[in-house]
């Protein structure tokens, strides 16, 4: 895929309708997503999952670690998106559909909260939680969903190689703080993928959208 400056991107008219309606899109998401989160923990029933894996790890709070790599991939995709706009565009479109899938996949679900389960003190995603934390958003993880739309976005192989090591990583440290049952990060890769995929879709079926003739 060619990378194109924003300047010439912006030329495209194509690429600012998607881009602007995106944006639009995105924030009406959060809002409802904000509101799905304070529903969703304040539910009642739900099944507490047999892990035969969190039972084997002792329960640690691995807070810091997990949001340091969350930032750090969340800056080297943004700094790299400010000579990329197709890159940008692309994990845009892909961010909607994991936000609206989880909560379609977390309502069918309603897991309740691993035993064992350590709040994560996570700034970043608390920023989207009506209520003071949240341990229902269970199936499919967002944070190792995100962060492998994150991966499949970039077009560095030195970054690509960076944000796989840091999606095993994060799950792994999700499962060590018992924050998710081991179903919800195996599938968030395979869930960020069908993102991904979708979102591609949508910017070929763009009319004009096509970079090579920004």
């Amino acid at each position: 895929m060619e990378i194109y400056s924003w300047q010439k991107a912006w030329r495209n008219k194509a690429f600012r309708w998607n881009l602007i309606s995106g944006l639009i899109i995105l924030i009406i998401v959060i809002f409802f997503t904000y509101n799905f989160f304070a529903y969703i923990q304040n539910i009642k029933g739900g099944e507490v999952l047999n892990d035969w894996i969190l039972g084997m790890l002792p329960a640690k709070d691995v807070s810091i670690p997990i949001v340091f790599f969350e930032a750090s991939v969340i800056i080297i995709f943004f700094l790299r998106c400010t000579t990329n706009p197709t890159m940008f565009i692309t994990f845009l479109i892909g961010l909607i559909f994991i936000l609206i899938s989880r909560c379609i996949t977390i309502d069918i679900t309603q897991f309740r909260a691993p035993t064992g389960i350590i709040d994560l003190k996570d700034p970043i995603a608390g920023m989207i939680y009506k209520t003071k934390s949240s341990n229902r958003d269970l199936f499919y993880s967002g944070h190792a969903s995100i962060l492998f739309l994150f991966y499949l976005c970039s077009t560095k192989k030195v970054d690509k190689y960076y944000m796989l090591l840091a999606v095993i990583s994060l799950s792994i440290l999700l499962l060590i703080q018992h924050v998710h049952y081991t179903v919800d990060v195996v599938s968030a890769p395979f869930f960020a993928f069908g993102c991904y995929w979708l979102s591609q879709r949508v910017l070929r079926l763009s009319p004009k959208m096509a970079m090579n003739k920004v």
